[in-house]
């Protein structure tokens, strides 16, 4: 996150005008593990540390460790919360919050966090992950069939156009619903979710994803025969990474047995983690489908009446 010099200074005036040293310290640590001022600043033990070259040390060091728009976050939960029953009021916090916003972040009240807003470049992580961190998300998993057979039908030029297309159609239908798109292999990919209703979203971005490769396959697919897809939803702990390739997850490995050994053509599987969010509306929609002795996952497939 690219941080300004207004965000910057915003944040040292906060702490400096709003709360003594030993408090800045102890926030600082909520987001900079083990942090010591002393041994930032250089000021010997017995000498106190004057307000104002503590926040300056504590924004600077806020900034080189990419920790600001958190402590931010502390910042505004310390103002509406107070501190061990002592209410603390946190000046140029509406400059914070302005600065973040014109950053490309809007602030979500009832997660108390700065994600992303829409119409900035979208990250993986929403702006909110960190590397190496477990999270627990739901994922989408799509799968193009018969890969290999395609390749050998049709020219390059045509199969590269429309594995770009359907790219481009389970992206937008994903971030729409606030997801994000962790990674393409030319016939397939996988995309997570964390936010709000995260089993909902991801399951009706499954849905939207057959409804509208049936009217791309009626109205745009250049093949003579229509595309088909496979998708699967699973929910479970996964560890952050903006390179997919060192994510490490039982979700993820589970979420590709599901897709590619009990997945029909042109449906989606959700697991009983998943289905158990739906809700009266959505779940008259899924088929409860008997994998095993042991495993049960809900079905959603195209029905003509």
């Amino acid at each position: 996150m690219k941080i300004s010099p207004r965000l910057q200074n915003a944040i040292s005036q906060a702490l400096s005008q709003s709360m003594d040293v030993e408090l800045m310290e102890r926030l600082a640590t909520r987001v900079i593990s083990g942090y010591d001022l002393y041994e930032r600043t250089g000021f010997p033990a017995n000498i106190p540390i004057p307000q104002v070259d503590a926040a300056r040390q504590i924004a600077s060091d806020l900034a080189r460790s990419g920790t600001i728009k958190r402590f931010a976050e502390v910042l505004v939960e310390v103002n509406r919360t107070g501190v061990m029953g002592r209410p603390v009021s946190v000046r140029q916090l509406s400059q914070i919050v302005k600065e973040l916003e014109i950053l490309g972040y809007t602030f979500r009240e009832e997660q108390g966090i700065f994600v992303e807003a829409g119409g900035r470049a979208r990250t993986k992580g929403w702006g909110v992950l960190r590397e190496g961190h477990l999270y627990e998300l739901s994922c989408l998993r799509v799968d193009i069939v018969g890969n290999t057979a395609l390749v050998r039908k049709y020219s390059k030029r045509i199969v590269v156009q429309v594995y770009n297309e359907v790219r481009q159609l389970f992206a937008n239908i994903v971030e729409n619903r606030d997801g994000r798109l962790w990674q393409w292999e030319g016939d397939g990919g996988v995309a997570a979710f964390y936010h709000g209703n995260k089993n909902i979203q991801a399951a009706l971005s499954g849905i939207e994803m057959l409804l509208e490769l049936f009217m791309y396959n009626l109205f745009q697919c250049p093949f003579t025969k229509p595309l088909q897809v496979r998708l699967a939803v699973h929910t479970g702990p996964c560890p952050f990474y903006e390179n997919f390739e060192r994510i490490r997850s039982d979700t993820l490995r589970r979420l590709e047995v599901i897709e590619s050994e009990f997945a029909e053509n042109d449906s989606l599987l959700i697991t009983p983690g998943v289905y158990s969010d739906m809700g009266n509306k959505l779940d008259s929609f899924f088929t409860p489908l008997r994998v095993s002795r042991h495993n049960l996952l809900y079905q959603y497939k195209l029905r003509w009446e």
